[in-house]
């Protein structure tokens, strides 16, 4: 879908125009937004045309109200009438304008595109100076949004008339468009991942949609993959144990996004040397150095530094993104009741938005420096699968009690939030995962559950929230919660019993986190994907990611 910003109403018919909705290649429409009271948005840019809107206003009885729509074709009976009627009309309501959000926007680019994909060629929407900044932003997204399908498997694929949307609006929302642009195109890959079945896309399928980014554009993006052998060299026992019932090795996918600066050059030379002490496997062990980002330097030895010194380190410090990335989780032994278990293929959403978040910041070129860590395996039932009762040791060495397999996610993010830790100095951490069903009967379908330990990551992340309608809803964390997870043979057990399961889970995680790291948890189990008949993924957070990352750009 093409969108572009104009100052021009849509170019009168040149031909007689039938008496029926047109369907010829050159056919235009122009998209008019009235309030609940009648006024027409824009009106100042549609002066030619207020006597022939407020006349279809009257007849059809149009009252305003969101997405409510009335279309004139523009129907004439010769040439002479045709040229007083030049474009088709679309007129669509959007309520009360003081009550307008991200939702409501969201609901009137629906209606606008499904009223127009299969009968115009191109539209053009007058907006003038009716939407602030961010509603414009989120307007634009939607209507793009709007024409995303995921129809490759169909044998008969409907290609829609609508290839062209024109927003006309003020020149200087110009940056603002393009940013929406590349949200698309992120959130767009986001949801393309995620639809494919487990059978096309599992953790080698991440790894290569990620290399093949890095090839995309080599002068933002590097990506480094890390297989079963490695991990376990590593010690990312977790990880490793929900992997290993199935057929398919698992990965961790390391994506640098160099916006900024190269943040990994000052060696200390302890990482190829640890990990060739550490290792258990034979074998390939050059290699693994090799794939390692060069470890910076530490917090401690950064304060002996001059101050100058410390604050370069600080400014280049990467944000780093982990996704939870199970390309299919039937549970393992403690399996899944059949029902829907096919939508268990969108259990990789919070990887999936990883990747298109990253992708998303290639083609906006946003300057900073962010690493995103795709934590990818699939969790399935074999006589190599890990069993209830199982005690496994994490990277950061804390014993883990596996009284449920089914509760898997925040094994494999667990120890990837040790990796990025130890190789990278972050300035925040922030992972995302479809974790629990609790989230989804705590907060539904309508905001993701966001956990913080740190106060301006949480600002800063309900400020992106806002910004952007991908809303958010900060949960509880009190200790009197990390009492559930203690396991009386193991340090730690994974699960909290009945009560409180989002927030038990991130209580989980945070064992993992290191003093005075900035970290927050997003669970987008209710957000992720629509179930159901018509069951697809949404692409969120990456609209938020997008927005929170943005500002970090400005407030630098």
């Amino acid at each position: 879908m093409n969108i572009k910003l104009t100052q021009s109403l849509p170019k009168t018919h040149t031909q007689k125009i039938l008496k029926k909705e047109a369907k010829s290649k050159d056919a235009a429409c122009l998209v008019v937004l009235i309030d609940d009271k009648k006024n027409i948005l824009a009106e100042s840019v549609l002066s030619d045309y207020q006597t022939r809107i407020e006349q279809l206003i009257e007849v059809s009885h149009f009252n305003g109200k969101a997405c409510e729509t009335v279309a004139d074709y523009a129907l004439a009976g010769d040439k002479k009438t045709t040229k007083e009627n030049p474009v088709q009309l679309l007129l669509v309501g959007v309520g009360n304008v003081d009550k307008l959000r991200h939702s409501v926007l969201e609901k009137i680019a629906n209606t606008i595109y499904k009223s127009t994909q299969k009968r115009v060629d191109s539209i053009t929407v007058a907006l003038g100076d009716a939407l602030e900044e961010n509603h414009f932003s989120q307007f634009a997204l939607s209507l793009l949004a709007a024409s995303y399908r995921f129809d490759k498997y169909k044998s008969e694929q409907q290609t829609p008339v609508l290839t062209d949307i024109y927003l006309l609006a003020e020149p200087s929302l110009e940056e603002s468009l393009n940013f929406a642009q590349a949200v698309f195109t992120g959130q767009s890959l986001t949801r393309d991942v995620a639809n494919e079945p487990g059978n096309i896309c599992f953790p080698a399928y991440m790894a290569e949609q990620a290399q093949e980014l890095a090839a995309t554009y080599p002068d933002l993006l590097k990506v480094t993959v890390l297989g079963e052998d490695e991990m376990s060299a590593l010690g990312m026992n977790c990880f490793l144990s929900v992997a290993q019932g199935s057929t398919k090795e698992g990965k961790l996918v390391l994506m640098e996004y160099r916006g900024k600066s190269n943040f990994s050059v000052n060696a200390d030379g302890d990482t190829s040397k640890a990990i060739t002490n550490s290792a258990k496997v034979a074998g390939g062990l050059k290699a693994l150095a090799d794939k390692l980002p060069t470890k910076a330097a530490s917090k401690k030895a950064a304060k002996q530094d001059s101050n100058d010194d410390v604050q370069v380190a600080n400014d280049d410090s990467p944000i780093v993104l982990v996704g939870k990335g199970v390309t299919f989780d039937s549970g393992g032994i403690s399996i899944k009741p059949g029902a829907a278990m096919d939508e268990m293929k969108f259990d990789m959403g919070g990887s999936a938005a990883v990747l298109g978040t990253l992708k998303a910041l290639c083609e906006a070129r946003l300057p900073i420096n962010v690493v995103g860590a795709l934590a990818c395996a699939e969790n399935m039932p074999s006589g190599e699968a890990t069993r209830p009762g199982d005690i496994i040791i994490a990277m950061n060495g804390k014993s883990v009690e596996i009284l449920n397999t089914d509760a898997e996610g925040r094994l494999v993010l667990c120890d990837t939030l040790c990796y990025v830790q130890k190789y990278y100095q972050p300035k925040a951490i922030i992972d995302v995962a479809t974790l629990t069903g609790a989230c989804v009967v705590a907060l539904g379908h309508v905001r993701s559950a966001v956990f913080s330990n740190d106060e301006d990551v949480l600002f800063d992340l309900e400020n992106a929230s806002h910004l952007s309608g991908d809303l958010i809803w900060h949960m509880p964390m009190d200790d009197e919660y990390q009492a559930q997870i203690d396991s009386p043979i193991a340090d730690i057990q994974n699960i909290g019993g009945k009560g409180a399961g989002a927030v038990t889970a991130a209580c989980f995680l945070s064992r993992f986190i290191e003093e005075g790291q900035a970290w927050a948890h997003l669970d987008i189990a209710g957000t992720a994907w629509i179930s159901g008949q018509d069951k697809a993924a949404t692409g969120r957070p990456v609209p938020l990611f997008m927005q929170y990352l943005r500002n970090s750009v400005n407030m630098a």
